[in-house]
C-alpha cells in the first residue's frame, strides 16, 4: 500500500466514524438541508476517500469486484430511497432506522465508487461514460426538491430549506461527477514519464536534439556504394599501362 492509499483510508475511517456517530446525526437531523449537506459529503467526499484508500489493500482488490451496473443501481436506490418521505420522517424519530439509513447510504456509494478508484477494473474511457450515466437519475429528486412549492415529509415543515436541500442535492452530485471526471482526463492527457535508458552503448549524439526519429539521424551515415560502379577514389587512381 502506498502512503496516499493509507493516507486516504485513514482519513476516510476517520470521517465515516464521526458521520456515523450520534452528535453529527442529531444536528442534521434539525434541518433538511442539513441532512442533505451530511449525505452529500458522504458522497462526493468522505466515502470516495475510504474507497480509494481501501484500493490498496491487496486482499481487497482481489475478492471485491463490482460490475458497473450493480454501483449505479444500488447508488440510485439508496439515493432515492433515502429521500422517501416516509423513510425520512420514520428515520427522524428512531435513531436505529436513522443509522441503518446512513450505513446504507454509505454502502451504496461505495458499491458506486469501488469501480472508479479499483485499479484495473475500467479504463479511462470507460469509468467516464459510467459516471455520464450515472449522473443523469440524481437530478429527477434534485429539481422535484428543489422547485417543488408543496411540502414533502412531516418531519420538515420549511419549504425553503426543502428547497435549498434539493439544490445542495442537485448541485452536489453534479459537481462530484465532473469532478471525477476532470480527474479521470488529467490522468489520462498527463505524459508517463520515460523509462531510463539502460541501454550501456555509446550512441553519437551529434547535432541532433534527442529523441530525434531514426530517420534523421540515417541523414548522418555514410551511403552505401553501388555495385558495378567505380568509386571516386579509383577513378582518380592512374591507371597502370
Amino acid at each position: 500500500m502506498t502512503r496516499r492509499h493509507r493516507a486516504a483510508l485513514y482519513a476516510g475511517s476517520l470521517l465515516l466514524v464521526g458521520a456515523l456517530l450520534p452528535p453529527v446525526t442529531s444536528i442534521a437531523d434539525h434541518r433538511l438541508s442539513l441532512h442533505m449537506l451530511l449525505e452529500m459529503l458522504l458522497l462526493a467526499l468522505i466515502v470516495p476517500l475510504f474507497a480509494y484508500g481501501a484500493g490498496g489493500l491487496r486482499r481487497v482488490r482481489r475478492v471485491a469486484g463490482v460490475h458497473p451496473a450493480v454501483g449505479i443501481v444500488t447508488l440510485n436506490v439508496v439515493l432515492f430511497g433515502s429521500q422517501l418521505p416516509a423513510v425520512m420522517d420514520l428515520a427522524s424519530k428512531s435513531l436505529l432506522v436513522r443509522e441503518a439509513a446512513q450505513v446504507a447510504f454509505i454502502a451504496g456509494a461505495f458499491l458506486f465508487w469501488w469501480p472508479i478508484v479499483r485499479p484495473g477494473a475500467l479504463s479511462a474511457i470507460a469509468k467516464i461514460g459510467y459516471l455520464m450515466v450515472a449522473g443523469v437519475p440524481p437530478t429527477i429528486p434534485g429539481i422535484t426538491l428543489a422547485l417543488s412549492h408543496h411540502l414533502f415529509y412531516q418531519a420538515y415543515r420549511s419549504l425553503e430549506d426543502q428547497q435549498l436541500a434539493g439544490l445542495l442535492l442537485f448541485g452536489t452530485a453534479k459537481f462530484a461527477l465532473v469532478l471525477g471526471t476532470f480527474v479521470i482526463l488529467w490522468r489520462m492527457l498527463t505524459p508517463e514519464p520515460e523509462p531510463p535508458d539502460r541501454d550501456d552503448r555509446e550512441v553519437a549524439s551529434g547535432d541532433l536534439p534527442p529523441g530525434a526519429p531514426a530517420w534523421l539521424e540515417r541523414l548522418d551515415e555514410e551511403l552505401p556504394a553501388e555495385a558495378g560502379r567505380p568509386r571516386v577514389n579509383e577513378l582518380l587512381q592512374p591507371r597502370g599501362r
